[in-house]
């Protein structure tokens, strides 16, 4: 599959790092506002072409990797759905449930995929949890709790304080719904959100209490303190915890007063979407099993919840 990566931020260097280790992407290049910046990201990873986007939507490129600033995400997936190409588009990739089944009808009109890239869904360490949930290894969960909390020095006019596609919430708390919305395969219900937005300000922290058909989801994120970056799932019989589960591959699990480690491999954390991504490509799918637009659906319906009531 030749893929492009549309964006030049930091993220960008860290996804085209994963891209080189998957046997069946080619990273054909980078596109950009800023040439210059492309050109030099293009160097960096060896790739033979770059240019703005419309250069690339008018290429035999394959596919597109979407990690520009939140604002863009839909405009971007629209031309490139429009222009044939499969997208995958970082997370948070879009900011409303309308825009979400507008975009994911888009894709089904063009014939081509689109998947929000949701990194840790697909870690190893995450999957392995999954198992361990569905053997009853913890004995019934009771309760599952995914934490993201960093603090940042964010200027006022930063996306992250944008209040339609910024926040902690939805730029956090969508790995740690969503998450939380595969290892349980339900959809959650709202019991009570608090968090510290304003009418002229995004939430810089927000804790948030759900119910998965009586199992209870706890998430607490925040871009402006420090605090808990793990993962832990309760059960009747003890306990499984992964820190920083959004990028790690180790953890460890009590059962019946014993402690165990585990350490599952990791090749890169954004070695698994990617793989997935392409794969899918590959065979001619035009949607996810696991990061379908059923699971956009239900991240977006709770962390824009304020417009979902």
């Amino acid at each position: 599959m030749k893929l492009v990566i549309f964006g030049c931020g930091k993220i960008a260097k860290r996804i085209a790092r994963s891209c080189l280790l998957v046997d069946n992407i080619d990273l054909v290049g980078f596109a950009s506002k800023d040439i210059e910046k492309a050109r030099a990201y293009a160097e960096e990873f060896g790739c033979r072409d770059h240019g703005d986007y419309d250069h690339f939507l008018n290429s035999d490129v394959d596919g597109v990797y979407i990690a520009t600033y939140n604002k863009s995400h839909f405009e971007l997936i629209r031309q490139c759905l429009e222009h044939h190409k499969n997208v995958i588009c970082e997370k948070p990739m879009l900011f409303s449930v309308e825009q979400t089944k507008e975009a994911f009808e888009l894709a089904r009109k063009n014939d081509v995929l689109l998947m929000e890239a949701l990194k840790s869904v697909f870690l190893p360490s995450i999957i392995k949890v999954k198992e361990m949930i569905a053997d009853k290894t913890i004995g019934d969960i009771k309760e599952i709790y995914a934490a993201f909390m960093r603090s940042g020095d964010h200027p006022e006019d930063h996306w992250i304080n944008d209040l339609q596609t910024g926040g902690a919430f939805k730029d956090l708390g969508s790995y740690c719904v969503g998450t939380i919305n595969y290892l349980l395969d339900k959809e959650a219900k709202i019991v009570t959100i608090a968090d510290d937005r304003t009418d002229e300000r995004a939430e810089t922290t927000c804790h948030c209490l759900l119910d998965y058909d009586g199992i209870a989801g706890k998430v607490s994120v925040s871009n402006s303190i420090d605090g808990d970056t793990k993962l832990s799932v309760t059960g009747s019989n003890g306990f499984i915890e992964i820190e920083n589960f959004w990028k790690n591959g180790k953890g460890s699990y009590e059962c019946d007063e014993e402690r165990h480690e585990f350490n599952e491999e990791l090749i890169s954390d954004f070695y698994y979407e990617l793989k997935h991504f392409a794969d899918l490509v590959d065979n001619k799918r035009k949607e996810s099993a696991i990061m379908s637009e059923e699971a956009s659906l239900n991240i977006i319906k709770i962390t824009d919840w304020r417009n979902n009531q």
